[in-house]
C-alpha cells in the first residue's frame, strides 16, 4: 500500500465528507434545500413590497463601477421619451400592474453585487398602468442615482407600437399640435383639383387656396379644441410626471 506524502487535499476531503453525510442524511439535505428557497422567496416578497410601497426620491448609493454605463440615463432623456410616446416617469408606489419575476430576480441580482438593500425605485409606462386596473405595455424599471441620473434595471412587456408618437405627436406641445393643425389644412386643400379653385396656378387660384386654407385651419383648430383637448386633456410635455389623470 502506497501513501501519499504530500499531504491532504482539504479541500476534497471536505467534499467527501459531504458526500458521505449526504448519503446518510438526505432528508437533511432536503431540509436544507427548501430551507434555502423559503429565503429566496421571502426576499423576493420584501422587493415586491419595497416596490409597491415606494421609497425615498434620495439616490441610492451604488457604486457606478460596478454599474453597466449603457443603462444609466438621464433625467432629461426620460422626459423625452416620455413625451414622444405620451408616458408616465412616476414613483413605484403609484403603479398599478404587475412586476414580473425577471425584474424581481434582476433587482436581487444588482443588490446582491451592490452589497446593498435598495429602497427607491421608479417607473416608466402608458398611464393607465397607474390610474387604471387594464394592462397596458412596455414598463421600464429604474433606480435613482443622483445627479438626475437613473439605472434602468429592467423592461418587461410587448413593444409599443410604431404608429404611438405619431399618433401622439400633436399633443407633444402647444408648437406640435398647431403644426398638426396647419399640415393637415394644407394637406387638405392640396387635395382639391386645379378646376375647383378657378383654373390652373396662376396667382389668383393661389389667392383662393391661401383663404381656403386659413379658413380649414380655424375650423380644424375649433374642433381640436373642441374633441381633441376633451380626449387628451393636456400635453405629453406637462404630463410625463404627473400623478394625477389627464
Amino acid at each position: 500500500m502506497r501513501i501519499d506524502m504530500n499531504g491532504v487535499d482539504l479541500e476534497k476531503a471536505l467534499a467527501t465528507e459531504k458526500k458521505r453525510s449526504e448519503a446518510k442524511n438526505p432528508d437533511t439535505l432536503l431540509a436544507a434545500f427548501k430551507e434555502i428557497l423559503a429565503q429566496d422567496d421571502a426576499l423576493d416578497k420584501q422587493i415586491l413590497d419595497r416596490i409597491f410601497a415606494g421609497g425615498s426620491e434620495e439616490a441610492q448609493a451604488l457604486d457606478l463601477k460596478k454599474l453597466a454605463h449603457d443603462r444609466i440615463y438621464s433625467l432629461e432623456q426620460i422626459k423625452s421619451l416620455c413625451t414622444r410616446y405620451r408616458l408616465r416617469f412616476l414613483d413605484s408606489k403609484y403603479f398599478k400592474g404587475e412586476i414580473p419575476y425577471e425584474a424581481v430576480s434582476k433587482v436581487k441580482a444588482l443588490q446582491r453585487k451592490q452589497e446593498i438593500e435598495i429602497q427607491s425605485f421608479k417607473l416608466v409606462a402608458p398611464a393607465p398602468m397607474f390610474n387604471l386596473e387594464n394592462k397596458d405595455k412596455d414598463p421600464l424599471l429604474l433606480i435613482p442615482l443622483g445627479n438626475e441620473r437613473y439605472y434602468l434595471v429592467h423592461k418587461w412587456g410587448n413593444d409599443l407600437h410604431p404608429l404611438r408618437a405619431l399618433l401622439v405627436f400633436p399633443f407633444r406641445s402647444f408648437k406640435t399640435l398647431l403644426f398638426s393643425v396647419a399640415f393637415l389644412a394644407a394637406f387638405v386643400v392640396s387635395l382639391f383639383p386645379d378646376s375647383m379653385v378657378m383654373g390652373p396656378y396662376d396667382q389668383h387660384s393661389w389667392n383662393i387656396r391661401v383663404i381656403f386654407f386659413f379658413y380649414l385651419f380655424l375650423a380644424f383648430s375649433g374642433l381640436t379644441a373642441l374633441y381633441g383637448f376633451s380626449r387628451m386633456k393636456n400635453f405629453n410635455s406637462e404630463l410625463w410626471n404627473s400623478k394625477y389623470l389627464d
